[in-house]
């Protein structure tokens, strides 16, 4: 089977991605959107959970291949990126916080056939691995970060890995962030495993394609998946739900638009609060705190915050203003202790030197140093609110805070 991808031209699928790609676990994915609500900022970015799985299993394939990995290692490390996503649910990474458990964990146990979902033929990837001669449970541990091979594990779950080389190149292409773009193939014609100690060294030539990589990641994540307005209707949708979830069984199963229908159904603040997402009238920002500068509203907010939950605050704040429940939302996209995105953290990739040497990627990079060091921009805490309550709300929070 081929697939015209715009990202990777013409993909030629074998015959285990073939069949994959038929279950329903994978059909599912066509309707879930890659980036959630972010095409409320991005109009053009509306592709799907699929054509990312596509693309990390051609990415993963092509690693291996130029690490001169076995066939049949290769057939596994495609078959983990295709299946890596199975266990999202829908608008993707916005209603994760719901789940009972990791949706990594999730997808491992629906690769390995200890979990399954209720729909019609839902179940058969076990026996579909197996029949082509690969081991779900080594699936299962590649994609959950536990292969004993360190090798393949760092293909699918790494510093530099399929994943993340497929979604920036994917998502700043269908949103239009040029600065998103990377020099793929000059990555991985310049990673070199090295089987004895167990890791993947960067050749030294490589250095500017990987600089490049880091600039693009640092850039997407400020201007596109902590983007303001998609902060705001994520977290509307997620307080919808939140409402309306002890009433919707099986969600987490569900396609986009069938929760969106589902949520709708349950009327009162849940229905109300998707009608607003739908027809973009969505809550106005009355309070917020940035990570970069701000050092001393951050911690004040810290001290304030203490141990208190999202859902807590949220509380407090609602009675205090007088207004009922969802009329005022707080957002805190990552701890408020760390501040940091986990994916712009300090990676692990050693330079290997044209003189054999092996030296640290942050000794030979400047640049690499400096974005190591770089407060990313986003939002660690805000209100949102309707824009009549926005006064009313940033008094409040602020008389809180006690700034």
């Amino acid at each position: 089977m081929f697939i015209n991808d715009p990202i990777h031209g013409f993909i030629e699928l074998n015959d285990l991605q073939s069949s994959l790609l038929e279950l329903p676990e994978m059909q599912r994915l066509q309707w879930i959107r890659q980036l959630g609500l972010s095409f409320l900022s991005y109009p053009g970015g509306v592709h799907t959970r699929s054509s990312h799985a596509i693309g990390v299993s051609r990415v993963a394939g092509e690693m291996a291949r130029i690490f001169n990995l076995p066939v049949e290692q290769q057939w596994l490390v495609q078959a983990a990126g295709l299946l890596h996503d199975i266990g999202h649910t829908p608008f993707s990474h916005a209603l994760e916080s719901l789940l009972a458990e990791d949706h990594m964990e999730l997808t491992r146990n629906l690769i390995t056939g200890d979990a399954r979902f209720s729909f019609a033929r839902a179940g058969w990837i076990p026996e579909v691995l197996r029949r082509y001669g690969v081991d779900p449970e080594e699936v299962g541990d590649l994609i959950v970060g536990r292969h004993p091979d360190p090798i393949l594990q760092l293909i699918i779950h790494g510093s530099i890995d399929s994943d993340q080389l497929d979604y920036l190149l994917r998502d700043s292409y269908f949103t239009g962030i040029s600065h998103g773009q990377i020099d793929l193939y000059r990555i991985l014609h310049t990673l070199k495993p090295d089987h004895l100690l167990g890791c993947i060294h960067l050749m030294e030539k490589g250095l500017d394609a990987i600089e490049e990589m880091l600039v693009a990641r640092d850039h997407m994540y400020s201007a596109v998946y902590a983007h303001k307005t998609g902060r705001i209707a994520e977290t509307m949708l997620l307080r919808a739900m939140e409402l309306a979830v002890s009433s919707i069984d099986g969600w987490y199963e569900m396609i986009d638009a069938d929760l969106l229908s589902c949520i709708r159904r349950t009327g009162g603040v849940s229905a109300a609060l998707i009608e607003k997402i739908i027809f973009r009238q969505l809550y106005k920002t009355a309070f917020s705190i940035s990570s970069r500068g701000e050092d001393g509203l951050r911690q004040t907010m810290t001290n304030q915050i203490g141990r208190m939950s999202r859902q807590e605050i949220e509380g407090l704040l609602t009675e205090r203003c007088g207004f009922g429940p969802g009329e005022l939302i707080v957002d805190m996209p990552i701890d408020v202790l760390t501040f940091s995105e986990p994916r712009l953290q300090k990676i692990e990739l050693p330079v290997l030197r044209k003189s054999g040497e092996r030296s640290d990627l942050y000794a030979m990079s400047a640049l690499a140093r400096v974005l190591a060091e770089k407060e990313s921009s986003h939002t660690v805490f805000a209100v949102y609110t309707e824009e009549e309550n926005v006064g009313r709300a940033r008094a409040v929070t602020e008389t809180w805070l006690g700034i």
